[in-house]
């Protein structure tokens, strides 16, 4: 990539640009909470307002509810440029509400900036969907390249339906994470790598770290801090690892800085932010002076907003139809839970609204609303009990779609012959019908109902 190319990728980027994080700001939008890992240096909280760390949020947002905020805040921030996904989890264990609300946000406004930070364990599935949606910066946090340093910083992964402990995890993790900033690179996306210095475990590690990002392709290294603060009650600060003296974090930047090529390649500026930071760096503006007229309008601009996203999704499956070559005589009925009868934005324990389409080759089409009426009686009515009703008002369908399943009732619908697909949370209510119907449509090997 060329020296311009990349000074036009990074000029409005705070992040990436050191010149340019006091000039434009960011909004963290905290729509992933789930995590596929667990660092020893992490503890999310999800209603916290007093700690100003990464990993913390005052509330998760829904993809819409992100949409909204971003709205207000562009209304009231002239100079905002970046909309990051950075947490409270990872954004890749949250792909479905990660990618929608990105996909929300490039129809309200092209020219904002999105970007996601990862631990990099899920990157290599969703590398095809980063570049779809044209995030042109990504950040990995990577801690280590050697596997016996990995497993004092990690806890677990989980990989594949499997939890990992150890020297495995952490040799599974760095593998994946060198596979999904291959694969970064190819794309011409940028790539910054944060890198936790934590004293006694990876402080003489952290330049071999520099040293496999530079022959990987990587824009810039970020080390920052441990944070270990009692308070935090993170499996570091309650073994009682320090956090780095000055000196060390100096000195371990020097080092970088000879591997990288210089300091242009190392970032020095980082606040280390909330998942749900708005403002310039180190100047965190305060989203409660938003005025009520702001808060009005942005309400209303959402819906267009949404309303848009459907059209260019209807615009995108008339092109879809004409391409794919689907048995128009073969149809199956495909049940989309939602509570806000707009999106696929609901659990299976929550679900009482159901969207029944008819998917064929001629497309999605709406045939009925199914309810669960349940009485106050009946409210907190068992999984088991739940399950049954679920299957008794939508057997007539091949699968499902809502947000989250556990794996009970994911294996209770399924022996009832009806598949519960998640991979289409958060997308608007046709296409996610749509979706799920597609893929049942596409194999051969399933049972179509005539």
């Amino acid at each position: 990539m060329d020296r311009d190319t990349v000074k036009a990728k990074i000029d409005k980027h705070p992040c990436f640009c050191k010149d340019a994080h006091n000039k434009f700001a960011r909004i963290h939008l905290p729509v992933a909470p789930a995590c596929n890992i667990q660092c020893n240096y992490c503890n999310r909280k999800y209603d916290c307002s007093n700690e100003s760390r990464p990993g913390v949020t005052s509330a998760i947002l829904t993809p819409e509810h992100a949409l909204e905020k971003v709205i207000m805040v562009k209304h009231s921030l002239e100079n905002l440029s970046v909309v990051g996904i950075a947490g409270p989890g990872d954004a890749l264990a949250n792909p479905e509400a990660t990618f929608e609300t990105l996909r929300l946000l490039k129809t309200y406004d092209k020219d904002l900036i999105p970007c996601i930070s990862t631990n990099g364990l899920a990157l290599p599935d969703h590398l095809d969907e980063i570049a779809e949606l044209k995030i042109g910066h990504v950040t990995v946090t990577m801690n280590a390249v050697d596997p016996d340093i990995g497993q004092k910083i990690y806890s677990w992964i989980h990989y594949n339906d499997r939890t990992y402990h150890g020297a495995e995890a952490a040799r599974i993790l760095m593998e994946r994470q060198i596979e999904g900033i291959k694969g970064l690179v190819e794309r011409g996306i940028l790539v910054k790598i944060n890198t936790v210095l934590i004293p006694g475990i990876n402080e003489n590690h952290v330049q071999e770290v520099a040293k496999k990002i530079k022959e990987l392709g990587v824009f810039i290294h970020n080390i920052i801090p441990l944070m270990s603060r009692p308070e935090y009650g993170t499996k570091f600060s309650n073994d009682g690892v320090p956090e780095p003296t000055p000196e060390l974090i100096g000195k371990v930047r020097f080092q970088c800085a000879e591997v990288m090529g210089g300091f242009d390649a190392v970032m020095q500026h980082c606040r280390q932010c909330r998942a749900d930071a708005i403002g310039k760096l180190g100047q965190d503006w305060d989203f409660n002076s938003v005025e009520d007229e702001v808060r009005e309008k942005s309400n209303l601009m959402k819906y267009q907003v949404i309303n848009n996203r459907r059209y260019d999704f209807s615009v995108q499956l008339n092109s879809e139809w004409k391409v794919r070559t689907y048995d128009r005589s073969r149809h199956i009925l495909v049940a989309v839970a939602s509570d806000n009868h707009r999106m696929a934005d609901i659990s299976f324990k929550n679900a009482r609204n159901f969207y029944v389409y008819e998917v064929s080759g001629w497309g999605a089409h709406l045939r009925e609303i199914r309810t669960l009426d349940y009485d106050n009686s009946q409210a907190c009515i068992k999984l088991s009990g739940h399950l049954k009703n679920v299957a008794e008002l939508i057997g007539d369908c091949a699968v499902m779609v809502c947000t989250v399943v556990g794996r009970s009732a994911y294996d209770g619908m399924h022996a009832k012959g009806i598949a519960v697909d998640t991979r289409q949370a958060y997308k608007g209510i046709e296409e996610a019908a749509w979706e799920a119907g597609s893929r049942i449509l596409s194999d051969t090997g399933c049972t179509m109902t005539a």
